[in-house]
């Protein structure tokens, strides 16, 4: 989901968002309910440690998921080929 339309979901400015995202502003306890509740998640799913990786690629302005299988597709690959 881009910046803008999570802020256009939550109603929440990008600038603030940004903010939250890089670390220079804490959100309020209000900013974090207005985000879980924009995520359809529990409030406290915004602090559970999580142990898996997602990683996304954008390509002509789509947005892809990169899955195990396609890095060691990849890996295979470049072994291969040099």
């Amino acid at each position: 989901m881009t910046l803008k339309a999570f802020s256009e979901l939550s109603g929440i400015s990008q600038p603030n968002l940004s903010n939250y995202i890089n670390g220079n502003v804490s959100p309020t306890l209000e900013m974090l309910t207005r985000i879980s509740k924009s995520l359809d998640i529990r409030l406290t799913e915004l602090f559970e440690e999580s142990d898996s990786l997602e990683i996304y690629v954008k390509y002509n302005g789509n947005m892809y998921n990169i899955t195990t299988n396609d890095i060691i597709n990849l890996l295979k690959f470049k072994s291969n080929n040099g």
